[in-house]
């Protein structure tokens, strides 16, 4: 068996896995009756803010898939935001944190749920001088988060949720003064509290 008719066989498998736990949901079920928590995949919109090492506020996105049935918690989530930062330095900077979650969600009713969560993030982060061909001050930062949300199901196929988030990161110092500008060799961490606040559309069986 070569390697290409391996990985077939492993995607093969694996599609049948995750499509026979989509299939627990009754089939006989009108689409609109099933809970808003019972549904495999979710798109959220939310602001959020943060405060810390540096301080910034923006918008997020993120896209929820819950592969397994109800009785095994566990869910993942992807999300992009765009945050314009406090600088204390001349020019505008604007980050793009990203990542991934691993969600361990708490049922606690059957329209309210915790989800405690930890993840693996980046920030894409860019300073734009304040004189056009002055030297940029861009990094990239890396690092881990945890947090726990609270979400409550108002529509079988919506739901508003709160989360309370702490990040840590690896990068580096930067400066921009005018003509001048530059990143430090060395590492340095960061550190800040997130709050996010949205919503979030549920679909899927």
């Amino acid at each position: 068996m070569n390697d290409s008719t391996r990985i077939l066989a492993l995607a093969l498998g694996l599609f049948t896995l995750f499509g026979a736990a989509s299939a627990q949901a009754d089939d006989d079920t009108p689409y609109a009756e099933i809970d808003a928590f019972d549904r495999e995949w979710g798109v959220s919109v939310y602001g959020t803010g943060h405060a810390g090492s540096y301080t910034a506020g923006g918008l997020g996105g993120r896209l929820r898939w819950a592969p397994f049935d109800t009785n095994i918690p566990l869910e993942l989530e992807v999300y992009l935001e765009a945050t314009v930062v406090d600088w204390a330095g001349e020019g505008f900077r604007h980050d793009y944190p990203n990542g991934l979650n691993l969600v361990f969600p708490v049922r606690l009713d059957r329209n309210f749920r915790l989800r405690p969560y930890v993840g693996f993030c980046d920030i894409l982060s860019f300073v734009e001088p304040s004189q056009a061909d002055a030297p940029r001050a861009d990094d990239v930062l890396i690092g881990v988060h945890g947090g726990l949300g609270a979400e409550w199901a108002v529509h079988p196929m919506f739901s508003l949720f709160v989360d309370a988030q702490a990040n840590f990161y690896a990068g580096h110092d930067r400066a921009s003064e005018g003509w001048t500008g530059g990143v430090d060799e060395e590492f340095t961490f960061f550190w800040n509290g997130q709050l996010n606040l949205g919503m979030q559309f549920h679909l899927g069986r």
